[in-house]
């Protein structure tokens, strides 16, 4: 027998095996596409938490700096939960918090107690809330048990009040 009789067979199992296989690459393709997903999305859940603290951060400076000009304030500490915030102080510190990356957010406004021996009177404001990291969530899908998801964000700003009397 030679050689060129074999060739029609030879063609007609290499078009059989590939037709076998091709279900294979799809599945290959899938499993390759799903573990790069989540490799690519780890980075970004963490820099969306790094972005998250940075948000609060701003908030609490920002509303740090209206409460220290704000001449109405009493001594003493008032918080409110996102987005139920009233008042000027709380409403634009909360529209600088987004409250999906930080659902549930709380804004705590602090003024120190008048000693009336120093001009140094601090008011402070504290961001805080609980960032749930998506990938936790992911394995929370897929069975895996435990509190993962909770990351808090704390953020604080003192300034000095200037409203003081005889400073």
């Amino acid at each position: 027998m030679s050689f060129d009789s074999y060739l029609p067979l030879l063609s007609r199992n290499a078009l059989i095996s590939l037709t076998r296989s091709s279900g294979q690459a799809l599945v290959e393709f899938t499993f390759m596409f799903l573990l790069f997903l989540i490799i690519a999305w780890i980075p970004a859940d963490f820099g969306l938490a790094f972005y998250s603290g940075q948000l609060a951060q701003n908030a609490a400076r920002e509303g740090a700096r209206i409460a220290a000009a704000e001449r109405t304030l009493v001594s003493g500490t008032t918080s409110c939960v996102m987005p139920s915030c009233t008042g000027n102080i709380f409403t634009e510190t909360a529209a600088r918090i987004s409250s999906s990356l930080l659902p549930g957010a709380t804004v705590t406004l602090s003024l120190d107690p008048d000693t009336g021996t120093n001009c140094n009177r601090m008011v402070t404001v504290t961001v805080s809330g609980t960032y749930n990291f998506f990938f936790y969530q992911l394995l929370h899908w897929f069975g895996v048990s435990g509190n993962l998801n909770n990351t808090p964000i704390t953020r604080q700003t003192r300034m000095r009040w200037e409203a003081q009397t005889g400073c």
